[in-house]
């Protein structure tokens, strides 16, 4: 039984809590800083510059942000079998995780590869003439970026096993090494300095690949040393696919892939209707949006912890202690983020004013960003409690209610309010208070019903078990 699941209070449990949300926090706020670094290197090479390289970027975010969320699947069935003392079965899981996430970068960088030019331009249909300097460049930039991710899933895959044995401190640690990298290497390649060429756009996206690779060679090496409890063992490295396992980590990871498909395309959408009202709205929605991702940080944080306390106490048969669990890190996560809400609510404005001295773009994104915060603390709610679901591989219920909160609530107020209603910006940002209440409700009447204690998520231990004893 893991230590985790061996706890006798809530004091304990509260304590464990908190152990594993102030990693995923900080390794967060670490990658939202080191985006806004490389944003501001690829800007001294002008607009046309950070168009390409931000168009790009939103075809990565749709494509890897969709075979990222494959690795739910690890991180659950890795926590039951440690929370069940069976380390040996998730050994065996980390390693055809390990394959999968191979074989599907290929896959899906191979076809990007290929396809890059039509999907820059097929985000570019709305332009009056395509810019070939965005088309061109963007281009490459999408190439080398999604050829790296060959060793980028992977090492994505690595932090969700560790993220399952419940160590958030290792995770931390490659992704601060690997956005090191990331960023001292982008400023050599882009602006050429000392005896590295000057590439731009091409020296962004090497620079990106490079901290991968290097964050990759790090996990591995952790996981061949096997000092964190799971060990890379070489009677686990054989070629050959279990499926069956496989089929285990995707009825876990494909409900969460396509729950993120639909966040990211139907964020696509939202942002189009928004250009259609002009500069300072794009703007003023570019800061809200800023400023709101490093708000609900909270959240995410403790998602990530329920996420890992509930597999590791289901698959210890402790169906108390992965309730208790979840309602602690939500008792946690409301009063956390109501209090920073109520901060921020008041000091709106100078945070604003940080970004901007456009006094359009300022009184628009301080009224968008007060309407937001009135029910962020809602938002951690939902977070917490969704990532509960997704530790007791409950991922089918997320999915259904995060495409039905994106597309069929928050898309369709968008339009009514910020566009038919003339409320503008503010219209859209209720809209996202309506989809935030509806999806807290929804899965807050999931939780409710218990049935995610009941999910068999571990049908393979015995007969793996069986197999190893032979």
């Amino acid at each position: 039984m893991s230590e985790l699941t061996n706890v006798k209070n809530h004091k304990e449990m509260r304590k464990n809590i908190f152990h594993l949300a102030w990693p995923a926090i900080l390794r967060m706020f670490l990658q939202s800083i080191v985006g806004v670094v490389d944003v501001i290197m690829v800007g001294q090479l002008g607009a046309s510059a950070i168009a390409a390289v931000d168009i790009g970027n939103r075809i990565v975010f749709v494509l890897i942000g969709t075979l990222m969320a494959l690795t739910i699947g690890a991180t659950a069935l890795v926590a039951h079998h440690i929370g069940a003392g069976n380390k040996e079965e998730a050994n065996h899981i980390m390693w055809q995780s390990l394959m999968l996430g191979f074989i599907a970068a290929s896959v899906i960088g191979g076809l990007g590869i290929v396809f890059s030019e039509k999907l820059m331009l097929s985000m570019t249909f709305l332009m009056e003439e395509a810019n070939p300097f965005i088309i061109d460049n963007g281009s490459v930039y999408l190439n080398i970026v999604l050829a790296s991710m060959l060793v980028g899933l992977p090492m994505m895959v690595i932090n969700a096993i560790l993220q399952g044995i419940g160590d958030m401190k290792t995770p931390l640690f490659i992704m601060f090494i690997s956005n090191v990298i990331n960023v001292l290497f982008n400023y050599l390649l882009i602006f050429g300095i000392g005896v590295f060429p000057t590439l731009g756009i091409t020296g962004a996206a090497l620079g990106s690949g490079i901290g991968r690779l290097v964050g990759f060679l790090i996990g591995i090496s952790i996981l061949i040393k096997g000092e964190k409890g799971i060990k890379l063992d070489l009677k686990y490295i054989e070629f050959k696919i279990d499926f069956a396992i496989i089929k285990d980590i995707l009825t876990i990871g494909i409900p969460a892939a396509v729950e993120q498909f639909a966040r990211q395309s139907s964020q696509i959408i939202y942002t189009a209707m928004v250009a259609g009202l002009g500069t300072a709205t794009i703007a003023a929605n570019a800061v809200t949006m800023n400023v709101s991702s490093l708000a609900f940080m909270p959240g995410f944080g403790f998602g990530m912890a329920a996420t890992t306390l509930v597999g590791q106490s289901l698959g210890a048969k402790r169906k108390d202690l992965a309730e208790d669990y979840s309602k602690q890190s939500s008792y946690l996560t409301l009063g956390l983020m109501t209090l920073a809400s109520v901060t921020m609510f008041i000091f709106v404005k100078p945070i604003v004013n940080l970004y901007t001295n456009d006094p359009a773009v300022i009184e628009m994104a301080v009224s968008a960003l007060r309407i937001f915060l009135l029910f962020q603390p809602l938002l951690g709610l939902l977070m917490v409690l969704a990532g509960a679901l997704k530790g007791a591989g409950d991922t089918k219920w997320v999915m259904y209610f995060t495409i039905f909160g994106n597309w069929g609530v928050r898309l369709v107020f968008s339009y009514i309010l910020g566009l038919k209603l003339g409320f503008g910006l503010n219209g859209f940002w209720l809209a996202m208070g309506i989809d935030i209440m509806s999806r807290t409700a929804l899965i807050v009447w999931r939780f409710s019903s218990d049935k995610w204690k009941n999910l068999d998520v571990v049908k393979l231990r015995k007969r793996r078990a069986a197999e190893l004893a032979e």
